[in-house]
């Protein structure tokens, strides 16, 4: 049975399709291009992420040099004591304040303990929707004394595309933090 001529030229039309690549490289794209871009904004997000820790260190390390020098004292009528735990945030947060929202900045500082005490219990504890569970300690040291400073921040986080997260709390945040124990010496 002969094919009819309309059956051909939908066969040769068929042949044709499967030949033509012209639009191989846009197919191609749209499935490489969701990959792509989460990688990009995954990437972009850890700098920003590692950006905003180097700045959370640098305050840190400024803070426990004010208390390390006994430099954290403020003055008022004429009247020099150390800085309150109000005050003393707001120096470490002059350090980095376009960056960060200094409402939200954890500070604790204490002596550190001269026993084997955990220090895991001398940290601030979190709640999973990134609530502050316990108070926090501050406490100024003495000349001689080892002191422990904690500063943390629950940096916003923003979940990308494919379900990519790196918010560590139900409130997608992830807490940065910077540690310094460090000695007063005068």
């Amino acid at each position: 049975m002969p094919l009819s001529p309309k059956l051909l030229r939908g066969l040769a039309g068929a042949r044709r399709f499967a030949r033509d690549s012209r639009a191989t490289t846009a197919i191609e794209f749209a499935f490489v291009a969701p990959i792509f871009i989460a990688l990009m904004l995954a990437t972009l997000q850890v700098g920003i992420i590692f950006l905003a820790k180097s700045y959370l260190e640098t305050g840190a390390e400024q803070g426990a040099r004010l208390v390390m020098t006994n430099q954290a004292v403020a003055t008022a009528n004429g009247v020099t004591a150390p800085m309150t735990q109000t005050q003393f945030q707001s120096a470490i947060c002059a350090q980095f304040n376009a960056l960060f929202d200094c409402s939200q900045l954890v500070v604790q500082l204490l002596p550190l303990p001269s026993t084997a005490t955990s220090l895991t219990s001398l940290v601030p504890q979190f709640n999973s929707d990134g609530t502050l569970k316990n108070p926090t300690t501050y406490t100024m040291g003495t000349s001689g004394v080892n002191m422990l400073l904690i500063v943390m921040y629950p940096w916003p986080v923003f979940g990308g595309p494919l379900g990519l997260s790196f918010s560590g709390f139900g409130n997608g945040t992830l807490l940065l933090a910077s540690t310094q124990i460090f000695r007063i010496e005068i």
